[in-house]
C-alpha cells in the first residue's frame, strides 16, 4: 500500500529498512528529539539519534512497512508494521512526527497494543 508522506518522514521511514543512518542528517533538525516510549529512552540531537538508530537496527534487524498515515493538527501519525528480532514481532508502532522547516524536529514512538496476526 502506498501513502504520501512528507519528504523528511519518507526518508526517515525508508532508512529503517536500509539501515542507512547517513540520511538522517538530511531529514532531521540538528536539535531533534526522539522519545522511544517502548524502551523509555530519550535521544537528543543528530549524533545521539544516529547512534541509537544504528544500534537498534543492528540489534533488532528491523523491517518496517507503513500501513497508515494521518495528519492531526500538524502532527503526522505514521502506523507501521515492524518486524525483526524482538519480542512480539511483528508489532504495530505509531510514530508521531513533528516537522518544521522541512526537517523532523520530534518523534514519539509508541508500540501498539494490538495483537498482530499476519495469517489473516
Amino acid at each position: 500500500m502506498s501513502f504520501q508522506l512528507p519528504t523528511p518522514i519518507a526518508i526517515y521511514m525508508d532508512s529503517l529498512n536500509t539501515n542507512d543512518n547517513t540520511v538522517i542528517d538530511g531529514c532531521m533538525a540538528n536539535d531533534a528529539h526522539v522519545h522511544d516510549i517502548g524502551e523509555d529512552k530519550h535521544f537528543n540531537g543528530l549524533e545521539a539519534i544516529k547512534k541509537w538508530r544504528g544500534d537498534s537496527n543492528d540489534e533488532f534487524k528491523l523491517r518496517s512497512e507503513v500501513i497508515n498515515v494521518e495528519d492531526k493538527h500538524g502532527i503526522v501519525i505514521v502506523t507501521s508494521l515492524t518486524s525483526g528480532n524482538f519480542p512480539g514481532s511483528p508489532q504495530l508502532f505509531y510514530y508521531f512526527f513533528t516537522v518544521a522547516n522541512n526537517l523532523i524536529s520530534n518523534i514519539e514512538i509508541v508500540p501498539g497494543e494490538e495483537n498482530v496476526n499476519l495469517d489473516n
